[in-house]
């Protein structure tokens, strides 16, 4: 993983100024063309009533798509649940046109016992263990946990255990009946990924990006420290990854990474308002990750940051990223969006609209993308209106999700 570390400013004066930017890009190295390491998936799918029809079966065609993709040394399962659960496929090299026809017999019927389908997966996939295959989990449901365990925090922490034992998950969620806070906790948590499939015609793409994802898996269990000097009064991550506090500092948990991929993590650091002109240490950044594959090795580089202080305040600052001012502003309109939908949540559709507004405002104001702007002026309007319904939330949640975390999660267009 090679690291870019820029700030929005890297001189202050000695007075004011108090508020620092920081912005970690991590690079990852390509993806091999040959020899990658062999995968261990388990499909998980919501087979309750309400997915009869064309949801479940476009989720099996998605199925059956995945299943041609895989290579000669992968494994994969599938269990379908709803009120019960029901082992489709073993954890195991299947031939495509066998396994395919097995997964065509899946229909719905009942309720959503989420966490009994999910816990199969990861018994499955902790039973037949392989010490050098990527292990995940891909959970597809299209409605509330109803039955067996509906505790949203037992649910979080068993994403985060098997996270411990190297066992990922990625949600997707399928149309608006869905829980998609839960959801993207799961998928934070389990350090996978989240998706949000509006219907039928997005699913075969969405278990296709994750796929070549998983195939492309150069680094795993990457992390950036932030590890400030006494001269840093507070920290503050923008982006919304796992964080664990670490003596003064913060851990910032970012999963596993792909061939060529880039991965940012945007601090805020607060500073005392009074300093001496000189250099000025904040700290050093760490970063850790673990490379995929037969030969799993250990790998941390350490980076000392710091600014410097002026008496002038008119002093060039040559070095200053604009860059950095722009990912700051699309993640604060990414919190804005937010705090719009839980407004909404609440009935409070003025405010809703106020937050949509402030949103755009703050895209606008760094040249970002223009589409997007006149979506969140829409929605601004709408919200504002009372029209607004479940759907409309589907998609604002899984386009700011996109924002924060740095890839495609939205499948609407």
């Amino acid at each position: 993983m090679q690291p870019k570390i820029t700030f929005d400013r890297t001189i202050v004066t000695v007075l004011n100024d108090a508020i620092v930017h920081l912005l970690v890009e991590l690079t990852a190295p390509p993806a091999p063309d040959t020899d990658r390491p062999p995968l261990d998936v388990v499909l998980v799918l919501d087979k309750s009533g309400s997915m009869n029809g064309a949801p479940i079966e476009s989720v099996k065609a998605a199925v059956a798509h995945f299943l041609r993709l895989v290579g000669t040394n992968d494994r994969v399962g599938v269990v379908a649940f709803d009120d019960n659960v029901e082992l489709v496929l073993p954890l195991d090299r299947h031939v495509a046109d066998e396994a395919i026809a097995r997964v065509n017999t899946i229909h719905g019927g009942g309720m959503t016992n989420l966490s009994g389908g999910w816990l199969k997966g990861l018994e499955m996939l902790e039973a037949s263990s392989r010490a050098d295959a990527l292990r995940r989990i891909i959970l597809l449901t299209d409605g509330h946990a109803n039955v067996g365990e509906r505790n949203h925090d037992k649910l979080i922490g068993v994403a985060s255990a098997a996270r411990s034992r190297n066992i990922t998950t990625t949600t997707i969620g399928f149309g608006d009946g869905y829980d998609e806070q839960l959801l993207s906790l799961i998928a934070d948590n389990g350090s996978g990924n989240d998706y949000w499939c509006a219907g039928p015609d997005q699913a075969p793409q969405i278990f296709n990006d994750e796929f070549e994802g998983l195939a492309s898996v150069v680094a795993q269990n990457v992390s950036v420290e932030i590890q400030p000097t006494s001269g840093v009064i507070d920290i503050g991550i923008l982006n919304e990854f796992p964080m664990t506090p670490v003596g003064r500092g913060v851990q910032i948990a970012l999963g596993d990474a792909y061939g060529d991929e880039k991965r940012r993590v945007i601090a805020k650091l607060l500073l005392p308002t009074v300093r001496e002109a000189g250099p000025y240490p904040l700290g050093e950044i760490v970063i850790r990750w673990a490379t995929a594959g037969d030969d799993v090795e250990l790998h941390t580089v350490t980076v000392p940051i710091g600014i410097g202080v002026s008496s002038d305040p008119d002093a060039p600052d040559l070095d200053a990223d604009p860059a950095v001012t722009e990912h700051v502003n699309i993640l604060r309109a990414a919190e804005e969006r937010r705090t719009a939908l839980d407004a909404i949540r609440m009935g409070d559709y003025d405010s809703a609209g106020i937050a949509f507004s402030v949103a755009a405002d703050l895209l606008e104001s760094s040249g970002g993308d223009a589409m997007l702007i006149r979506e969140l002026r829409l929605d601004s309007t709408r919200a504002s209106n009372g029209d607004w319904d479940e759907m409309s939330t589907k998609k604002q949640w899984s386009n700011r999700r996109a924002s924060t975390k740095g890839r495609k999660t939205r499948y609407d267009d």
